[in-house]
């Protein structure tokens, strides 16, 4: 598909974008608003005083379509452009369609002094709430690629625009899956007994220093010794070191205690962490590979389908603080991935539950058809069934590899990542840890939905088919009775997705495409904690 077409508010970005992008690409650059007035002959203000916003609308749409007859072409659209809906299947079937999104603030500020405009003239921050509420599902609905532009210069929005592009073309494996960051490139790879592969990785990839395996106590038992053999046999030098198991280790003095059985056994710059676990070792030995000697290599073993479809791709790591999860880390990106299926069976029915709210979510967030597959093969999954345990392991994590992608360091389209994380993380902690992180992210969803809903973005309906659909995996959807409301809304306010005090919320609008919104009333925020929670017994 060689048309990039860009939606979004006016003063968005669209103009300037399109024409660096149009050059950077060597194409050609269409402003659906100066074709309207090439061919009406006049401008915009006059077509819209003297003939009406109806007749702007259908030369807008005239316009379009003769855009989309074109090839190698960057489309500028109007803002409203979306609201016809014959628009909107055109842009879908026919272009890689980019949301430009800001902050209604930032658009009036880029708008201010403008007399080009009429449907804003009379109050424009008004105007472009009320756009925004009203377009923001509709602009979601068709969108291939979301960036949210205030904090990215001209350049960074073009660079996201072209990785998301490029993400578009099938991996020729669908087995293996490439991540593509500033920060590095490698390779996902993800099958039944792809663990064998290891050694071969590793002397492909150019280690040739000495391997630190990363386990826990309880994963080690079951599959370390495994890898240990795998590769002391290819005549690897190999030291393992297992944490204790659980959420309440991922803390600052389990780094510390694993920098010090490295630095005493002589870690080098050449050598190489393996992270054998979940996602607790997977972000924890990370944030070691992270920092230790300003940084090392380290590849990513996920052993539970929450970490094999989300926690070890991406290159999030980090620790927990008393304060919330996640808030002291690092960027780091893996030099490979290898999730290997044949390690599930060790999981109980519970674990492998948790995991697959992640996979759900994914659909949920970007894509539809992942979505209706986890619903009808639900059974299957949770038994392990293959081949469609790995097929669906490698779609879930497909959409993770996509996303990160086109935004690595979570300036853009990554945050729809954290849908149901907000109020999930608060619960989470609030429960002692007694709730598996994808428990609690599942309980997050129904709440984020529940936002939506209130907020007329997304529809009772499908809020219900996202609680048929956890349930069918035997996750919880309801906040426990036990857990206090007014912690959790407390621990809302320092979430690491809080900026300027405003919490971000990635609310869905329909199944397979979500919105970012820092609006939330806390109000309606503690209304919603209330209907979710649980009665007492």
């Amino acid at each position: 598909m060689q048309r990039i077409a860009l939606i979004g508010l006016s003063g968005s970005g669209k103009t300037t974008v399109g024409q660096l992008l149009a050059q950077t690409l060597g194409w050609n650059y269409i402003d659906i608003d100066q074709q309207v007035e090439a061919q009406a002959q006049q401008p915009i203000t006059e077509i819209i005083t003297q003939a009406g916003e109806a007749a702007f609308r259908r030369l807008e749409s005239q316009a379009l379509t003769a855009a989309l007859s074109e090839t190698n072409v960057v489309i500028a659209t109007g803002g409203g452009i979306v609201e016809d809906p014959a628009n909107r299947e055109r842009l879908r079937e026919s272009a890689f369609t980019v949301w430009l999104h800001a902050p209604v603030g930032s658009l009036v500020q880029r708008l201010a002094g403008t007399t080009d405009r009429p449907l804003l003239a009379d109050g424009p921050e008004a105007r472009l709430s009320q756009m925004l509420s009203r377009r923001a599902p509709l602009y979601a609905a068709i969108a291939d690629w979301m960036l949210a532009t205030k904090r990215l210069s001209t350049t960074q929005v073009v660079d996201e625009i072209l990785r998301g592009y490029r993400l578009q073309r099938p991996a020729a494996d669908p087995a293996e899956l490439r991540v593509t960051t500033p920060g590095g490139s490698y390779t996902v790879h993800a099958g039944h007994g792809v663990l064998d592969e290891l050694p071969g990785w590793i002397e492909r990839l150019g280690l040739r220093g000495k391997l630190w395996l990363i386990s826990d106590t309880t994963v080690f038992p079951l599959h370390g010794e495994r890898v240990c053999r795998l590769l002391r046999d290819s005549g690897r030098t190999v030291q393992a070191h297992a944490i204790p198991a659980g959420e309440q280790y991922k803390n600052l003095a389990t780094v510390s205690q694993v920098y010090g059985w490295l630095l005493e056994q002589s870690v080098e710059r050449g050598d190489a962490i393996l992270a054998l676990g979940g996602g607790v070792v997977g972000d924890l030995a990370g944030f070691v590979a992270a920092s230790v000697l300003r940084g090392i290599a380290v590849i990513q073993l996920p052993t539970t389908v929450l970490a094999m479809v989300d926690s070890a791709i991406g290159g999030k790591t980090g620790v927990d603080h008393a304060v919330g999860k996640n808030l002291i880390g690092a960027f780091h990106q893996p030099a490979l991935v290898l999730a290997d299926t044949s390690m599930l069976p060790t999981l109980d029915a519970a674990e492998r539950a948790a995991g697959w709210a992640e996979a759900i979510k994914h659909g949920v967030i970007g894509d539809a058809e992942l979505f209706a597959e986890l619903k009808r093969h639900a059974r299957a999954v949770l038994s392990l069934q293959e081949p469609i345990t790995g097929t669906l392991i490698r779609r879930a994590a497909a959409h993770k590899v996509q996303v990160v992608s086109g935004d690595e360091r979570e300036h853009g389209g990554r945050i729809m990542l954290n849908y149901g994380h907000t109020i999930g993380h608060a619960i989470e902690i609030e429960s002692g840890f007694t709730l598996r992180h994808g428990e609690a992210v599942a309980i997050g969803m129904m709440a984020a939905g529940l936002i939506a809903v209130k907020l007329g973005l997304f529809d009772a309906a499908a809020l219900d088919e996202q609680r048929e659909v956890l349930a069918a995996f035997g996750l919880p959807t309801r906040i426990p009775a036990t857990i206090d409301a007014q912690r959790v809304l407390q621990r809302i306010g320092s979430d690491k997705k809080v900026r300027s005090k405003r919490v971000r919320w990635v609310l869905p609008t329909q199944i397979g495409a979500t919105i970012v919104r820092d609006d939330v009333p806390l109000e309606l925020v503690a209304e919603v904690i209330a209907e979710t929670q649980a009665s007492e017994a």
